[in-house]
């Protein structure tokens, strides 16, 4: 046991304390294992004063604090790369509703037992991807989770009310939306949704919750060419609350076959039955291979698509996470299988709101081609980050992409006045 680590255990006890191999493995890396995790300590605060207190320590011994959650993200933004003491929030799960509408989460509260909380009382929390079942609530905020619920609902800080964060100094502000009209200058609660973490530690949060629609309904479209359902996503619906798909390889990588090019899930959600009864009608007039889904099959679309992203990481899957406009998601795929030589080319997603995740097996394990895939990319015009955020894996966007530097160089000057002595989440967005 190293001097800071003793001197950790004395102050705050074994119980908030880890510094063993396997605690260090286990909190100190996201999902992303690219990057090698060198974190000092693990430190779970039961309060917020524990959280004031490590700060005041991190400060008096010159070290650094990475905040931490389920640690679901694939970008390393909470991987320990400098002897962090990573702060784990997985301790403060309190949930209580404040008012029939809105909920209250502490950070480390899991997403699915939130939306669960919302459910027993008839509403929703529409944060919807893959990872809600070990996703915690201060990292959905921090980096705006978007995911397949986006196009009915929006991200994550379309349902944001309220937060309590603490600041680098120690100072504990509370932040949300008084009013719905209030010119007392900008929403600074915005400051730290999608800030991965970098101002500060996201103590709870309040959501606004949603009724649930009396009606909803899940089919599967099977098709060769994107363009018959551009042509039913024309006209915007607050009806479709998701439209996911799988490519060709994605399905055949899940299932060893594959019905057609695409695989397409399209859910309904409305008060009224005769809206989704006409928009299902409307579907069958233009599509041949269109089938109603019960819940147990649209559950199994749901497992598979969640086991998809896990079955690419193990096979060593390079991730992209783009978005262009929708209705060029076909083209742009194309120009990919094009230009993208030996290597095996994945695509699923969001067909939704044109948020395409990409992943890539290169033959010879060689990354040459990335820069391809990004010059693809902004010839399409489209973001290199639709949801998953920057991290420590993905700074290189900030060169790549000339529209994004101005951006960077406001980061850092907000980076240098709330945090001066760079305490928090040192190398997320920044070398």
């Amino acid at each position: 046991m190293n001097d800071i680590n003793q001197k950790l255990e004395r102050k705050f006890g074994p119980k908030k304390i880890k510094y063993d191999e396997a605690s260090l493995n286990e909190f100190g890396q996201d999902w992303y294992k690219g990057i090698s995790p060198n974190a000092q300590a693990i430190f779970f605060p039961e309060n917020t004063k524990d959280v004031q207190d490590i700060l005041n320590f991190a400060k008096d011994h010159n070290l650094k604090l990475l905040p931490s959650g389920g640690r679901t993200g694939l970008c390393g933004g909470a991987t320990a790369v400098c002897k962090e003491i990573v702060v784990n929030m997985k301790n403060l799960n309190e949930i209580s509703w404040v008012a029939d509408d809105l909920l209250k989460c502490q950070a480390g509260v899991v997403t699915d037992n939130a939306k669960n909380i919302a459910s027993e009382k008839k509403r929703i929390l529409p944060i919807e991807f893959s990872a809600t079942s070990s996703s915690m609530i201060g990292g959905n905020v921090a980096t705006n989770a978007a995911g397949a619920k986006f196009i009915g609902y929006g991200a994550t800080r379309n349902h944001v009310q309220n937060m309590t964060v603490v600041l680098p100094g120690g100072e504990i502000v509370e932040l949300g939306k008084t009013a719905d009209k209030d010119a007392t200058g900008p929403n600074l609660m915005e400051l730290f949704i999608g800030s991965e973490g970098i101002f500060g530690f996201i103590i709870d949060v309040t959501f606004k919750t949603y009724p649930i629609p009396k009606f909803s309904e899940s089919v599967i479209l099977h098709t060769n060419n994107l363009f018959e359902v551009y042509e039913l996503l024309k006209e915007p619906s607050k009806m479709i609350t998701a439209v996911e798909f799988l490519d060709f390889n994605s399905q055949h990588l899940l299932d060893g076959n594959a019905k057609s090019k695409y695989e397409i899930l399209i859910e309904l959600n409305s008060d009224s039955k005769d809206e989704i009864e006409n928009f299902l009608e409307h579907c069958s007039e233009r599509m041949e291979n269109i089938s109603l889904l019960n819940s147990r099959q649209v559950k199994n679309f749901w497992d598979r698509r969640e086991l998809l992203p896990v079955k690419l990481s193990e096979m060593g899957a390079e991730k992209f996470d783009f978005c262009i406009d929708k209705l060029l998601t076909e083209k742009f795929m194309a120009e990919i299988d094009r230009k993208i030589s030996h290597a095996k080319v994945f695509n699923f997603g969001h067909l939704g709101d044109g948020n395409i995740h990409l992943n890539i097996i290169f033959d010879d394990n060689s990354k040459d081609q990335l820069t391809e895939v990004y010059d693809i990319l902004k010839s399409f015009g489209g973001s290199p980050s639709a949801e998953h955020g920057i991290g420590k894996r993905k700074k290189e966007i900030w060169n790549e992409f000339p529209q994004y530097k101005q951006k960077l160089e406001l980061l850092k000057t907000l980076k240098k006045s709330i945090d001066p002595e760079g305490i928090i989440a040192p190398k997320v967005f920044f070398d």
